[in-house]
């Protein structure tokens, strides 16, 4: 009886380190995604100018009106 007792110690040990171990790698890699989203602002911002939300109106040129359950007025980006 003591035998089982111990393997069930053991096999709870290596349960609960191979939460902690899964657990510890989604924080990290959360943290290192963060960073990277944090390092890019600027084409945040790019992209919502080149992409508006449209009610009813249509688009100016150049943009083009895209309907796919919402209308967005898409852009061109400017040739760099």
């Amino acid at each position: 009886m003591g035998s089982f007792k111990f393997a069930f110690v053991i096999v709870l040990l290596i349960f609960i380190l191979a939460v902690v171990i899964s657990v510890t790698v989604q924080i990290v890699e959360a943290k290192r995604m963060l960073q990277e989203e944090k390092s890019m602002p600027s084409l945040d911002l790019q992209v919502s100018k080149l992409v508006n939300p449209q009610m009813f109106g249509s688009c100016e040129e150049p943009c083009k009106l895209i309907c796919i359950r919402s209308c967005h007025c898409i852009c061109q980006p400017p040739n760099l």
